[in-house]
């Protein structure tokens, strides 16, 4: 089972063209994706969709947007990744949720068995250096989960004149807290990390004070919905 979950607002989805390519990748009909596009044309307002594909066939559920803080806690104590698929969004969301749930924190860090972070427990992150040619890392541990949503984030920030670099072995939690951080939310965008628990202590995460022409996190979300289409 693969699931995409998204924000629909008005019948247009951020990265529309990425998503309908996936799902066409999954072998999801013709047919079926036009009954996906008139069932999300006719949204009204925004609300969260969750599409699921098992065996080419996509099912639609909408439900309430419910509102989160574009800037976000995180926990700095990494909890053991047990994901059993982490090539896709979908077996492991029980998982996920559970682990969610447990902590006091908007979200958590996976950790892998050499000390490597591949992601947040639930979305990928990325990180940003300061200076005059600003550098965005990704993860490119072999356990970060694949994220249109991350991938058009990248794109936007590529296209403002960033380098974009990967982490091969993952991120170390060190490298988390000492850059700005972004959470990435397939949902709500990127949400910048300004505050990590360590210990039961909370510690300002660091924000890019130089940021080489670079948008901040919630400019990013802007320009992303300027773009959005029907899928």
């Amino acid at each position: 089972m693969h699931v995409f979950t998204f924000a629909v607002s008005e019948g247009t989805v951020v990265d529309a063209p990425a998503y309908l390519r996936a799902l066409r990748e999954l072998g999801v009909s013709s047919a079926d994706l036009n009954r996906l596009r008139v069932d999300l044309a006719v949204v009204s307002g925004t609300r969260k969709a969750i599409v699921e594909v098992g065996h080419g066939v996509v099912s639609l559920t909408l439900r309430p947007l419910a509102p989160l803080p574009d800037e976000v806690v995180l926990s700095a104590t990494a909890v053991r990744d047990q994901r059993t698929h982490p090539e896709v969004c979908g077996p492991d969301l029980g998982w996920q949720r559970s682990c969610l749930a447990a902590l006091g924190t908007h979200e958590g860090l996976l950790i892998d068995a050499s000390s490597r972070i591949p992601q947040a427990i639930a979305a990928p992150l990325l990180t940003i250096s300061t200076g005059e040619s600003p550098v965005v890392t990704v993860s490119g541990h072999p356990r970060t989960t694949p994220s249109i949503a991350l991938d058009g984030v990248v794109d936007v920030l590529r296209e403002a004149g960033a380098v974009v670099t990967d982490a091969p072995r993952g991120f170390r939690v060190y490298d988390l807290m000492h850059a700005e951080t972004w959470l990435i939310d397939p949902v709500h965008g990127a949400r910048l990390v300004t505050t990590w628990r360590e210990y039961g202590v909370d510690v300002p995460g660091r924000i890019a004070l130089n940021r080489g022409g670079l948008p901040t996190h919630r400019e990013i979300n802007k320009m992303r919905w300027a773009r959005a289409q029907a899928i």
